[in-house]
């Protein structure tokens, strides 16, 4: 009789079940760096339309004016919105001298993304609604209070959805 030498049924299964617990650690690892690369990317984000806007004002005495209505680069709800001053279709086209396209990497839809309001010319706020993943990732001048009244453990916002803003004037506070 003659043997043959090979894994056991039962050896080949805590191979596969330790492969599969090790892929699993691997892929959650991923995800969080996933995370916080996109979270970094708002965060650059935020910083360029800012300097945009700030570009603009210097260059014609006021910020872009859009009547007190959200205007956005990327929300299908509020990227149609015009601009009165300068009179342009959009924010993207007001702002194009100074900045290209800008959107969210990982779009929502609706009405999340990089949103701006100004009442009067002379105040803004720049506002990502809803697409920040993890409030952690960001400065706590970042983190809209007005909104938020605190994080969770996950980086979550408590009371309302997650988002970041930038204002100056009657928006300083939150917007």
């Amino acid at each position: 009789m003659k043997h043959t030498k090979g894994f056991t049924l039962i050896e080949l299964l805590v191979v596969v079940a330790i492969i599969g617990l090790l892929s699993s650690v691997i892929m959650a690892s991923l995800n969080s760096a996933r995370i916080k690369a996109r979270d970094a990317k708002r965060a650059e984000d935020i910083h360029q339309i800012q300097t945009a806007v700030e570009m603009y004002y210097n260059d014609n005495g006021h910020y872009p004016n859009s009547s007190g209505s959200w205007a956005s680069f990327d929300s299908p709800s509020y990227s149609p919105q015009t601009i009165v001053s300068p009179a342009a279709a959009n924010l993207a086209a007001a702002l194009k001298p100074y900045i290209g396209y800008t959107s969210d990497p990982k779009s929502l839809g609706g009405d999340s993304g990089y949103l701006y309001i100004s009442g009067t010319g002379a105040d803004y706020c720049i506002l990502f609604w809803r697409t920040p993943e993890n409030l952690k990732d960001f400065g706590s001048s970042l983190v809209n209070y007005a909104r938020c009244t605190g994080i969770d453990s996950n980086g979550q916002c408590i009371g309302s959805s997650n988002s970041i803003y930038v204002g100056v004037g009657s928006y300083s506070g939150g917007c």
